[in-house]
């Protein structure tokens, strides 16, 4: 009798482990795929790469074909003054699609010369996007963006 106590205990354990995991899951896909808001720079992987300060990126180069080409995204501000960058859904220009297109238009649009500080809804799904160097990084797929005074 104690025996069978046991082996009903443990496979009651096994099971609640097992419910335990695939309700973590479910929560993290969920929350991945909810709708947030971010605010930050619109910048273009290459000068995230090389720029420390997105901010100082100019309308001249974002607009520069050989930077366009390489993924608009955006550059949010950390706790710590570090930027973290996440790629816009779309194809990279000169074919941009998407929300590449979309920020293409907004830098285009724009009166500013520097410093495109936006507000982007999206939804972060999981994915990442790989970039020409090989680096990969978060992508957006974007609802809306616009354009904020900062």
């Amino acid at each position: 009798m104690k025996r069978n106590v046991r082996l009903y205990l443990t496979i009651l354990c096994l099971i609640l482990i097992f419910v335990s995991i695939n309700l973590t899951s479910c929560a993290q896909t969920a929350a991945a795929n909810t709708s947030q808001t971010f605010t930050g720079i619109v910048i273009d992987e290459h000068c995230f790469e090389k720029k420390p300060d997105p901010t100082l990126d100019s309308k001249k180069c974002l607009m520069m074909p050989a930077c366009a080409a390489t993924g608009y995204g955006i550059a949010v501000k950390q706790a710590d003054d570090t930027y973290t960058f996440y790629f816009f859904d779309g194809e990279f220009a000169p074919a941009a699609t998407g929300a590449q297109k979309s920020a293409a238009s907004l830098i285009e649009a724009s009166s500013k010369t520097d410093n495109f500080l936006v507000s982007v809804t999206g939804t972060l799904t999981g994915e990442k996007k790989s970039a020409a160097d090989g680096q990969t990084f978060p992508l957006i797929e974007v609802s809306s963006i616009k354009e904020i005074d900062g």
